[in-house]
């Protein structure tokens, strides 16, 4: 009896080992080894501009095979565990893709992306708004290549940093001013600078002279000074008195006015940026169309760079050898000579008749005409008194010098003396020799003058 039951509980528990061991061997079959993890792109020395060097980093487990994908590179594929590094010549988003597999029959695919940058290159110009005046409105053109971000520095300008790809600056002043662009990716920095010269922006500005030297009497003459800038596309000038108006687009005219009161003068210039304009006041004075000078010395030849022996109504004073050029020699209205200190020889001649004396040619030289003694007339044509009493330039406009010439050279013994004369333009005066001043070398007369205006 022991033996049988012996070998029934040794039968029982081999049954229950072997079907143990069934059970188990199932539930190994069924437990396959999962495929996890993923695996990492880096960069050689950090550089992702191309050609980038990629370096792989496989962190996938459960898998026992790898087939690699890697379009676009030195190498398209890979079954390596750790691919070797792979190169990549072309910028853009490149896709790397890995199918894992394990004798589990086991699949899974990962997939990451990286950005490759063209070589890092600062480049830019720009698009010009109109002219080069300011306000100047410069438009960047950002040709950089490899960039990932972008910082602009405009000196002088509006706005003075932007980190847009191609913003619009104002520079609103003139002068050379430095535009830097500085590209940036992830690995590296480049600068490029440039320089823009801006011309100055509008500015009206202007002054004027007078015909005759300090004398608002009317009628009078102005000769406009313009001294506008960047004024491209010309001047517009504006002269009123409320009852007349005179205008003129010269750029530096002149303008006559003949009756006395407050004139405003405006110059509107303009460029293609801008249109500016400034006005000014001028007050004339009641006149008569005559300009008085008295007490004027004029130096016998000796003193001609001291005293001086040219005579201009415009400058309102006598003139000098010296102080005669291009510019004053057009205006003077007669000269003097006078021989020596005994003033046995005098006579007032025409600006372009100094050469046929001890003076030189005066440049710009014009022709007056003269009536040195009037004795020698028939009847004489303006007396002292008329002289004194003279106030109107109209008084004598009547008198015709032309027809009644005298250059006859005079001397000291009658005083005072009249002389007549008319200038180039038609303009009528006379001369009061008053006085002879005996001072040796440096001798003069002195005189009165007064003469039209205005013919």
């Amino acid at each position: 009896m022991f033996f049988i039951t012996f070998i029934k509980m040794s039968l029982r528990i081999f049954y229950i080992t072997f079907f143990s061991f069934l059970l188990f061997s199932s539930c190994a079959v069924e437990q396959n080894i999962p495929i996890e993890g993923d695996f990492k792109i880096s960069m050689v020395d950090d550089r992702y501009n191309v050609p980038v060097r990629v370096r792989i980093l496989n962190q996938i487990q459960g898998a026992d095979t790898f087939k690699w994908e890697f379009p676009n590179g030195n190498y398209t594929s890979s079954d390596l565990v750790y691919p070797e590094e792979i190169v990549y010549s072309k910028a853009g988003v490149h896709t790397i893709t890995v199918q894992a597999s394990n004798v589990d029959g086991e699949q899974k695919t990962f997939q990451n992306q990286f950005t490759a940058f063209a070589e890092l290159s600062a480049s830019f110009d720009w698009i010009q708004q109109g002219s080069l005046y300011a306000p100047l409105t410069l438009i960047m053109q950002n040709h950089s290549q490899g960039a990932q971000a972008y910082q602009w520095h405009f000196q002088g300008g509006t706005p003075e940093y932007s980190a847009e790809d191609n913003p619009t600056v104002v520079f609103a002043e003139g002068g050379d001013f430095k535009i830097t662009l500085e590209a940036i990716n992830h690995s590296q920095r480049e600068k490029i600078e440039k320089t823009i010269h801006v011309n100055p922006p509008l500015e009206v500005a202007f002054e004027w002279e007078n015909e005759y030297f300090e004398n608002y009497q009317a009628p009078v003459r102005i000769f406009l000074k313009n001294r506008t800038r960047s004024a491209t596309l010309g001047y517009h000038w504006k002269v009123t008195n409320g009852a007349s108006t005179l205008e003129s687009t010269e750029e530096n005219p002149s303008f006559l006015l003949v009756s006395a009161g407050k004139y405003t003068i405006t110059l509107t210039a303009k460029n293609d940026k801008q249109t500016l304009s400034l006005s000014k006041e001028i007050i004339v004075e009641q006149g008569q169309n005559l300009i008085t000078f008295e007490n004027v010395k004029m130096g016998i030849n000796t003193a001609q760079n001291t005293i001086g022996c040219f005579f201009s109504s415009f400058l309102g004073r006598t003139l000098t050898v010296q102080e005669t050029t291009s510019e004053t020699g057009k205006l003077i209205d007669f000269i003097y000579f006078g021989q020596n200190a005994s003033f046995l020889h005098n006579v007032f001649l025409s600006p372009d008749e100094a050469q046929n004396t001890v003076f030189d040619p005066i440049a710009g030289a014009t022709q007056s005409h003269f009536v040195n003694k009037q004795e020698n007339l028939t009847q004489p044509l303006l007396s002292v008194n008329e002289f004194d009493n003279l106030k109107s330039g109209s008084a004598i406009a009547t008198i015709n010098l032309m027809a009644n010439p005298n250059k006859a050279p005079f001397n000291k013994n009658l005083v005072p003396r009249i002389v007549l004369f008319q200038t180039s333009n038609g303009r009528k005066g006379a001369i009061k020799v008053k006085n002879y001043v005996n001072d040796g070398i440096q001798s003069y007369i002195l005189v009165d003058i007064k003469i039209q205006k205005i013919p």
